[in-house]
């Protein structure tokens, strides 16, 4: 299993940028595997760039995310975008056994206001890190860049879960909502291929 060089992992910190490795995508798979608790505070949720793989995600129990930002007729476009494409295809259905394992919950908290982005991973009811920054999984970056993030651990990741715990609270749950989009996401895929028989 990969493991994450001693600069990463320093209770200072260490920076994440897209063009070096380990770049957002692998720090965030290797601390995946390492927990089994994540919780996810990013302001828009694109789904086409989400491809995080069952192995990542088979120890967590708990996989929450608080978004700030969430359009119905996106997620709805993206779903089906995903589902369209075979090496997203299996993405949607993941999520989906997710959301039905109850190990996956989205909640919204539109007034949160919280910045940047960050995600904190636990273990056995511990902080362990918390990863900050731009939530980008898709390579390469589009964009010139640069696309930051930076990794912490101990005390940070304690205070990033307590402020995480407080928006959790007050967000309302869409959980029941991205369900059915992503539902009726494969049941169109399936009803397509239906057609071409």
């Amino acid at each position: 299993m990969k493991t994450l060089p001693d600069a990463l992992i320093s209770s200072h910190g260490g920076l994440l940028e897209e063009r070096r490795r380990p770049d957002f995508r692998e720090v965030f798979g290797i601390l995946s595997r390492q927990s089994d608790a994540v919780s996810t505070a990013v302001t828009h949720v694109r789904l086409t760039t989400v491809d995080l793989t069952a192995e990542e995600l088979a120890p967590i129990g708990s996989f929450r995310v608080l978004v700030a930002e969430l359009s119905a007729l996106r997620l709805d476009s993206e779903a089906r975008a995903m589902r369209s494409d075979p090496r997203r295809a299996k993405n949607v259905n993941l999520l989906l056994d997710m959301m039905e394992a109850d190990r996956l919950e989205v909640r919204s908290a539109p007034l949160g206001g919280w910045s940047p982005d960050y995600t904190v991973f636990s273990r056995h009811g511990l902080a362990r890190s918390v990863l900050t920054g731009f939530h980008w999984f898709e390579r390469p970056y589009p964009h010139r860049g640069p696309a930051l993030a930076s990794l912490h651990s101990g005390e940070a990741a304690r205070v990033a879960l307590q402020r995480f715990d407080e928006l959790w609270d007050d967000a309302h749950d869409v959980g029941p909502a991205l369900w059915s989009i992503l539902a009726r996401a494969v049941d169109r895929a399936a009803a397509g291929r239906e057609g071409t028989l």
